[in-house]
């Protein structure tokens, strides 16, 4: 998914222009820079210092009235949001004149800062089963264990529908599934056979170091998921929605975006990493930092987001599948 007449993996992308984008051109819209960061910081501030206010008054270290700290933290969060939403309107709409091998999307922390914020809006009315799943403390409901389990994985795919898609912000990408798609997805499991044995190998060497260290790993949300959930809801939700949802995001949109913005080396380094961070875990930072090169590889290598996404779904499909064998006794592990 390059720029048309250019797919990955033909030596050309490299010719792809990088840099900085222009601000103003032909048809271009003339909106001002400074209201986007102001609302996002001052939302941002605002939020958070009713949070910590609400802390301080629960703890009576702060006597005032607590009942008004809610809607202020809510207003500011409205406010984050705003400014968020501000922003990547105007880069989009700035933007929209460069030719189509460029990127015209909005900044990618800007995308994945809203990603974020959508994630956590859906979950706040499940406290309590977000609780259970990261503590194993509790009953889970399956309402709310779905929507914990799918709601960063539909965000990701909304935003990038919304902001990169469907404004053609990378028009000049053929169309999903690209040439030879099942060749690619062949390729795709193939490998990620062997992105499961890496992963795997640099979780145990990770799990070492931090014993060494004096810091024991904590098991994952999709880990208690796994021992916890209906397996039906676990496949479908990790083996199925989150590869096609993380690749469409992380390599079809930051990879291609950051390819056009600073380079194959950045636009490969940059994508894994934030796909490490996304998964929020000590453990497997590096682990996912070296299958998301692994992805963007393959990604590069065919032109497709098939072979990544099978390649990916193998991955969390084989670990899934053994915890499952752990999970009702098929296989015991050694204590």
């Amino acid at each position: 998914m390059h720029a048309a007449g250019d797919p990955p993996g033909t030596g050309q992308s490299g010719s792809l222009p990088t840099g900085p984008h222009p601000t103003v051109g032909p048809g271009s819209v003339s909106m001002p820079r400074w209201p986007g960061p102001l609302l996002t910081i001052g939302g941002a501030l605002l939020a958070l210092g009713a949070l910590g206010a609400a802390t301080l008054v629960a703890s009576g270290q702060l006597d005032v009235d607590g009942g008004i700290l809610g809607p202020i933290a809510l207003v500011g969060a409205l406010v984050f949001v705003f400014g968020l939403v501000y922003t990547a309107v105007r880069q989009i709409r700035v933007r929209r004149f460069l030719p189509p091998e460029r990127y015209r999307g909005p900044n990618v922390l800007v995308l994945l800062a809203l990603v974020l914020v959508f994630a956590s809006v859906a979950n706040v009315p499940f406290g309590a089963d977000a609780t259970a799943l990261v503590l194993g403390d509790g009953e889970l409901t399956l309402i709310g264990a779905t929507i914990i389990l799918v709601s960063t994985q539909t965000a990701l795919l909304l935003i990038s529908w919304l902001f990169v898609y469907r404004p053609r912000a990378l028009a000049g990408l053929p169309g999903f599934p690209g040439r030879e798609p099942l060749k690619a997805a062949a390729l795709g499991v193939a490998w990620g056979v062997a992105a499961w044995v890496v992963s795997t190998v640099l979780i145990g060497v990770v799990a070492v170091v931090l014993q060494q260290l004096g810091m024991e790993p904590e098991p994952q949300a999709a880990e208690r998921a796994i021992e916890m959930l209906d397996p039906v809801l676990v496949v479908l939700a990790i083996v199925v929605i989150a590869p096609i949802a993380e690749e469409v995001f992380f390599r079809g949109v930051v990879f291609n975006a950051w390819l056009r913005e600073g380079g194959r080396r950045f636009a490969f380094i940059g994508s894994a990493f934030l796909f490490a961070v996304i998964h929020v875990s000590l453990l497997s930072l590096l682990p996912i930092f070296a299958l998301g090169l692994m992805l963007a590889w393959i990604y590069d290598r065919t032109g497709t987001l098939v072979a990544p996404i099978a390649m990916h779904a193998t991955v969390n499909g084989i670990s899934v599948a053994l915890a499952f064998l752990v999970r009702f006794d098929v296989v015991r592990l050694p204590v």
